[in-house]
């Protein structure tokens, strides 16, 4: 199996700028995402889920470890990678300088990728063709993340209440600014991007004219960051900060550990260290410990030293 530059690789991997408009996607294609959302949410029933993704995807999936990357490049959200140690893990990597609102979507997003995708990753980890898989495998990703995240019922309870509220008994005939003020509610209700919250109306044929409102979607999120009721909610969903995610083991430790049981090679180790932009002189004191450290003492010894490297 040949591989490929790092850079290359992340081009190949990573989500740049979700396209949330999954109307090209068939309608059969539609129903089993959606029979998969709500496989995967059950224990959610209509509530929103939000922040909760983290803990749901790792409940479910023990094999997957999430990972924040202070990526350079402002285009990558995240990305899905399956390492080449011969074991199942799986790391659902997430651009730490991106808002929690992003990683949330993106976690989702990554989520499908792993149901959907693994054994195309685990075959072919540096050579899958995103160039084939793109227009329809990452339309299906984020339609499963808008899914599991706003599922059509609650969608649909949501605007029941919104109309009788209003007083109206059909969402269409609202104007803008009261499907403004309902696509800002549900922005932070179930805690997804605005975009994607305009979009899920769309999807479920409760505006016609989605254009106009990706046309003012900066008036939209400039309004919602402005209503200072909401401003906590905002802040929170709009920082970068994410102490959502369990902490099980860090992906130092994974390499550690498959290195030391010989579950891993050194040419592997070194392989998804770079891959995955590890601290590379961490990596190749690991390795180059290979027939110096033989018992549980120096393996603890060894341990100490990739968390002193590590900060």
């Amino acid at each position: 199996m040949s591989s490929i530059d790092n850079s290359e690789l992340f081009e190949q991997y990573y989500q740049n700028e979700y396209d949330f408009n999954t109307a090209s996607l068939t309608i059969d294609e539609i129903e089993e995402i959606k029979k998969l959302a709500r496989e995967k949410r059950v224990d959610y029933a209509f509530a929103p889920i939000g922040v909760g993704v983290f803990n749901l995807i790792q409940k479910q999936s023990s094999d997957i470890r999430f990972e924040l990357v202070s990526f350079d490049s402002e285009k990558i959200d995240g990305m899905l990678y399956i390492p080449t140690t011969g074991n199942e893990r799986a790391y659902i990597i997430l651009n730490s300088n991106k808002p929690l609102v992003n990683q949330v979507f993106a976690a989702a997003h990554e989520f499908y990728h792993y149901i959907k995708d693994y054994q195309v990753f685990k075959e072919k980890p540096y050579v899958c063709d995103f160039g084939l898989l793109k227009d329809v495998n990452e339309k299906k990703a984020c339609r499963f993340a808008a899914e599991i995240l706003f599922p059509e019922e609650a969608l649909n309870r949501e605007i029941r209440d919104y109309c009788r509220h209003l007083k109206i008994c059909d969402f269409k005939t609202l104007n803008f600014n009261r499907v403004a003020s309902f696509i800002i509610v549900m922005t932070l209700k179930y805690q997804m991007p605005l975009k994607a919250v305009i979009y899920r109306l769309e999807e479920e044929h409760y505006i016609d004219d989605v254009k106009k409102y990706i046309e003012n979607y900066g008036f939209i999120k400039k309004v919602l960051q402005e209503i200072q009721i909401f401003e906590q909610q905002v802040s929170g969903l709009y920082s970068t900060a994410n102490n959502y995610i369990v902490p099980y083991s860090t992906t130092y430790q994974d390499m550690e550990s498959a290195f030391i049981t010989g579950n891993a090679s050194r040419e592997d180790i070194l392989k998804d260290a770079e891959t995955l932009s590890l601290d590379m002189n961490v990596i190749n004191e690991l390795v180059e410990q290979e027939e110096v450290f033989d018992d549980d003492d120096d393996d603890e010894e060894l341990f100490s030293l990739i968390n002193a490297k590590r900060g």
